[in-house]
């Protein structure tokens, strides 16, 4: 028993009561107007929405998954490139994409969530808190998506030539549960608290490499996004 353990030292963490949005891009490099207003749409809607994470799903070669592959299998079909808010598809036009982040901004929050993690060597441990601020009726599942900025891989341009140093962010490597929705989680007043150990290959670059923590609810054989913390 330790009666001081009453005082914050400023080590603990809360869930935070932010609504956020989730944005997926399905791109490659092989993709033209994925190098044109694909990077357009991406990059303006991140710095348009300090609330919102461009989650880069690959179909090629240079960075594709079997996790990135499972969530394109469950999104709505489309051409290349395309976005999706949470599983919500997008026509593809800037306005629609920004207008819709922002309806799914305002909406209230429904699980309020925090996380730690830190790496050493090539291995990344994550802890996920969520506390439910609302309905607690229905499936959950956590999925802890490691991201990665940074990566130098030749990418076709539309009216121009391929770029063979494009820059390409927010790539998705890997899922901690290695599903593409996550794991089951375990729904009460209390909140929850999940902890995963995620192996990082080994040509990514630890440094450039992060976890986003996504709550889903299970609607029929479909997900809806729910929030996330990064």
């Amino acid at each position: 028993y330790n009666p001081e353990a009453k005082k914050d030292d400023g080590s603990c963490t809360s869930p935070s009561s932010v609504k956020k949005a989730l944005v997926f891009k399905k791109t490659a490099t092989w993709c033209p107007y994925c190098g044109d207003w694909g990077l357009t749409f991406s990059t303006d809607i991140t710095n348009d929405y300090s609330d919102c994470q461009v989650v880069q799903l690959h179909g090629d070669s240079d960075f594709e998954t079997t996790v990135g592959d499972a969530i394109m299998d469950a999104l709505p079909s489309a051409g290349w490139p395309h976005f999706y808010v949470g599983t919500t598809d997008i026509s593809n036009s800037y306005s629609l994409l920004s207008n819709a982040v922002n309806t799914e901004i305002g909406k209230s929050v429904e699980v309020a969530m925090a996380m730690e993690h830190s790496t050493s060597g090539s291995s990344m441990n994550v802890r996920v808190q969520s506390q439910w601020t609302g309905s607690t009726s229905g499936e959950f599942f956590l999925a802890v998506y490691i991201l990665e900025d940074g990566q130098v891989a030749q990418q076709q341009i539309a009216g121009a030539s391929a770029d063979p140093n494009f820059v390409h962010n927010h790539v998705l490597r890997a899922e901690a549960s290695n599903a593409a929705f996550g794991k089951a989680v375990t729904v009460n007043g209390d909140g929850n608290l999940e902890e995963f150990d995620v192996t990082l290959g080994g040509s990514w670059v630890p440094a450039n490499c992060y976890p986003v923590a996504v709550m889903w609810k299970k609607n029929g054989s479909d997900y809806d996004f729910i929030n996330f913390v990064e």
